[in-house]
């Protein structure tokens, strides 16, 4: 879903200062590759690569700098979705889980959406995987609190610092795009400000982490 077409309303200013500074345009991408801005538009209109994660009022896409990391680590566009599928499998198998073929396509197509850059510091099937594992977890710790017991309370602060270490901000525009509060909203800020002694003395700056 694109911001001007999408019916969520317009970007507001705090939108396009978040969006351009931690996004960039499809010219940006392309520069020093020997891809050309266009030969990427092409793949992106192919399904090979993702869409961008914000449309500008002007028309510009704005992808995460890494959108071609998964195309550089496969090695060619025909190679993308089964090294996404592959890594993803694999990231699951280490928690004793056989992914579906049903599950492979809803991620692939929500990558090809953009929408994990929203979402995603770093936009990988291993932290595609570890968000969405984190967010059930949470969820499920949150509907059934148990704050009197220290087993949940060190596992709330676990993964609540491990969501946050992969999650952005977000953009103020991302709550009206996907029809309410975020998952940061709901899984990190609420618990820390409900549970706040759980969570006075944690160091979150170290960077995306796979403690799932």
């Amino acid at each position: 879903m694109d911001p001007n077409t999408s019916g969520a309303g317009a970007l507001t200013p705090a939108d396009v200062r978040y969006i351009t500074e931690h996004f960039v345009p499809l010219r940006t991408v392309a520069a020093g590759r020997p891809e050309t801005p266009e030969a990427l538009q092409a793949l992106i209109d192919s399904g090979h690569l993702p869409r961008p994660t914000y449309t500008l009022a002007d028309g510009t896409g704005m992808f995460p700098r890494d959108v071609l990391a998964l195309l550089d680590a496969a090695g060619s566009p025909d190679a993308v979705r089964a090294h996404f599928d592959g890594r993803l499998s694999r990231m699951a198998a280490r928690f004793g889980q056989a992914l579906a073929q049903e599950r492979l396509d809803a991620e692939w197509r929500g990558y090809l959406k953009g929408h994990y850059g929203a979402c995603l510091r770093v936009v990988t099937p291993e932290h595609i995987f570890c968000k969405e594992r984190l967010v059930l977890r949470l969820t499920e710790a949150l509907a059934a609190p148990a704050p009197e017991e220290e087993a949940w309370c060190a596992r709330l602060l676990t993964d609540v610092e491990a969501l946050d270490a992969l999650e952005r901000e977000f953009a103020p525009w991302d709550r009206l795009r996907f029809g309410g509060p975020v998952s940061r909203d709901r899984l990190i800020t609420a618990p820390r400000e409900r549970y706040p002694h759980l969570f006075a003395r944690t160091d979150t700056s170290s960077g995306a982490r796979l403690a799932c």
